[in-house]
């Protein structure tokens, strides 16, 4: 399997401390690379993401961990994945895998309070996101409102990642 650059070691350290099997690349961006994997000890795939960046890592975590003290599964029908575990050292977290529709990427997810941006970069971050989701994007602010509901503040938002 070609790894992506930057994630070899990491990614053969993670196969062996997990005993990890990694089955395909569900797609690599800027905060992450995502594969399936499947361990011989546990039932069932499940998605680990891997990071080269610490602080966004640590982001996508927080969201996790808020997500799941908040026992969220969904929002707005969309399914969010569930946090399974994480590992600091290799910046790998696992989660459960989802089907459309759902709401996952968190790595550009801000927590309590949302990215201080201008407002004339909120107003073109709008009219980008509205042109990307044409008909939807109704539907993506209101799942972006539930979001900052629960003081997640999504700034990383695309139809890869919110799918219908």
């Amino acid at each position: 399997m070609d790894l992506p650059a930057g994630y070899e070691k990491q990614i053969e350290d993670y196969r062996e401390k997990h005993e990890a099997v990694l089955l395909r690349s569900l797609g690599t961006g800027t905060q992450g690379t995502v594969f399936t994997a499947k361990n011989p000890r546990q039932p069932g795939l499940y998605a680990v993401k891997f990071h080269l960046r610490k602080v966004a890592y640590d982001r996508e975590v927080g969201v996790y961990l808020r997500l799941r003290d908040l026992e969220v599964f969904e929002v707005c029908g969309h399914q969010v994945p569930q946090l399974l575990s994480y590992d600091d050292e290799l910046l790998a977290i696992e989660m459960s895998t989802v089907r459309p529709p759902f709401c996952l990427d968190f790595g550009g997810a801000y927590l309590d309070k949302p990215p201080d941006y201008t407002p004339e970069v909120w107003r073109d971050w709008r009219e980008e996101k509205s042109d990307d989701f044409e008909d939807n994007w109704p539907a993506v602010e209101k799942i972006l409102d539930e979001f900052r509901w629960m003081g997640i503040h999504i700034a990383d938002v695309n139809p890869g990642n919110i799918r219908f």
